[in-house]
């Protein structure tokens, strides 16, 4: 049985896996090696179970937005909560929650508030699916406290509000009784648990919640039977621990994704964690020669494997007339004017040519900013306004200029600025998407793992593991300059693009399926002799 361990972790407290509601930003992608890792043991239905160490009561709809319903869940919280192993998932409706007489509900395109003769009862927060996620409960126009739904059908926990700070959260059982309390001021994290279930605990009180997760874990890890388990960690400042909680017989396989586990060769502690893991798995070259500066004996045992993200359909952009750029912005480094300008030349030269700014989670400000850098450029050179779309130049005359009323008035630009803030909505784009282009000095992970997945050759500045020049992409060696040779190499001529796709599909295909798991047990001998 393969055991894993992701690090699906909150970034305030640590041990929180909380849904944010359908209108917030998410801080981060969803996707990870974890994900990727047990969607390939689940297709190919070998032994796997996913050990959950953090508290997160809409896990299903996770799950179902990852494809990984199929396999099951060791949830440590659920041992705490004492919820049934057996218990299915149940959406809650608005008219399941008992509510006073006379409570009417006003709607509004975010969240649904519920009011009673004229005050404020209660906000009800939906997630990307629809589903309830928790209600804020007023008294006298303040929070009160907030409840957090399960995604079975049941009342998770409650934060209790004091002079509009949290002051302390409930966990509560699937009967509906606190089973530890949990407080959430500056100067005291300390957990205790209710008299009711002293049996279930070693002591009536913790420091904080990492010491009751690392104490479940601990019992939870013991049950790993050597020879027949093995423990696939992701490496994780949180999960470190748990190797040294599990036999020393136990197979152990430490996984590295992205700057997710800083690398530092002082780092002793994570020196030894990688010593008594038989199996090191790195996404990229860079980790793997970093993990190699710590000890010549530790690169031996590490691999790198490629991440795919299965959601993609190969080649679907091929039913488009037209031909979809995606151009990936990082917040942090804006385009530069010039290579916004050339991407705007690109787009007059070729009428069937579209551009996708794509931001992830960007803030409002810079979303704005780059939105008002593009205008600037089609009001300021004549040539640009060949960026509008077919339609709309042939009500033009052929020496007709566009002043700059019109340019207000919102022309319908074969290019458009979005804001992803889920995955779902990244998939969706990047099936219409016939080339990436990403321009970072560190082109994004989950981008360049969506578009070989996808079959979509890349542009970068870069070379990266993803990328191989001329044959699934284009890396810009001599700079800008090469941008519209680059585009045009794979959007002119069917061949390369053609081409492009064959190459994902053998890199695909080398690191996913069967292929991995023979490597990845072939790794486990070698280090078993």
């Amino acid at each position: 049985m393969y055991y894993f361990v992701p690090a699906w972790y909150g970034t305030d407290r640590i041990w929180q896996q909380t849904a944010t509601p359908w209108y917030w930003m998410r801080e981060s992608i969803e996707f990870d090696d974890t994900i990727n890792q047990v969607r390939i043991f689940q297709e190919a239905e070998m032994d796997r179970i996913l050990l959950l160490p953090q508290y997160s009561p809409q896990l299903r709809y996770f799950l179902h937005r990852q494809d990984l319903l199929e396999t099951d869940v060791l949830s440590i919280f659920d041992k705490i909560q004492q919820v049934p192993s057996d218990l299915a998932m149940r959406p809650v409706q608005l008219q399941d929650i008992e509510w006073p007489s006379e409570t009417t509900f006003s709607y509004t395109p975010f969240l649904v508030m519920a009011f009673r003769k004229g005050h404020h009862l209660a906000k009800i927060d939906m997630g990307v699916d629809g589903n309830l996620l928790s209600l804020t409960r007023y008294k006298n126009d303040e929070i009160s406290y907030i409840e957090y739904l399960d995604d079975r059908g049941f009342i998770s926990s409650r934060i209790y509000y004091n002079e509009g700070k949290p002051y302390f959260q409930e966990y509560l059982s699937f009967d509906g009784q606190w089973v530890l309390r949990e407080m959430l001021i500056e100067e005291n994290h300390s957990v205790m648990v209710n008299e009711a279930f002293f049996h279930a605990f070693k002591k009536e009180s913790y420091a904080n919640m990492g010491d009751v997760v690392a104490e479940k874990m601990k019992e939870q890890l013991a049950t790993l039977v050597p020879g027949r388990d093995q423990l696939v960690l992701a490496a994780h400042p949180a999960n470190l621990a748990f190797l040294q909680d599990t036999a020393s017989s136990v197979k152990k396989v430490l996984s590295f994704y992205g700057d997710r586990q800083p690398l530092s060769a002082e780092n002793f502690a994570l020196y030894f964690d990688m010593i008594d893991a038989q199996l090191l798995i790195t996404d990229s070259e860079k980790t793997k020669e970093a993990i190699g500066v710590f000890s010549p004996s530790l690169a031996q045992k590490t691999h790198r494997i490629t991440s795919f993200d299965s959601r993609l359909r190969l080649g679907s952009s091929q039913e488009r007339k037209e031909s979809k750029i995606y151009f990936y912005v990082n917040e942090a480094e804006l385009p530069s004017k010039s290579q916004l300008k050339k991407v705007l030349e690109v787009l007059s030269h070729h009428p069937l040519f579209e551009v996708v700014f794509a931001f992830y989670n960007g803030s409002p400000e810079r979303v704005k900013e780059l939105e008002g850098q593009l205008e600037e450029l089609i009001a300021s050179e004549q040539d640009l306004h060949l960026v509008q779309s077919p339609a709309q130049m042939e009500g033009l005359g052929e020496n007709q200029i566009i002043d700059e009323e019109s340019v207000q008035d919102a022309p319908d630009y074969r290019f458009v600025v979005k804001n992803f803030s889920n995955e779902n909505d990244i998939i969706q784009e990047l099936e219409k998407t016939r080339l990436i282009v990403d321009l970072s000095e560190e082109p994004n992970l989950y981008t360049q793992i969506a578009g070989i997945s996808a079959g979509i050759p890349q542009v970068n500045r870069v070379q990266t593991e993803y990328v191989d020049h001329l044959k699934n992409g284009y890396v810009l060696s001599k700079g800008d300059k090469e941008l519209e040779k680059a585009i045009t190499h794979f959007l002119l001529e069917l061949k390369p693009w053609n081409e492009a796709l064959v190459y994902s599909i053998e890199k695909i295909q080398e690191y996913t399926g069967q292929r991995l798991i023979e490597k990845w047990e072939g790794w486990m001998k070698e280090r078993h002799g």
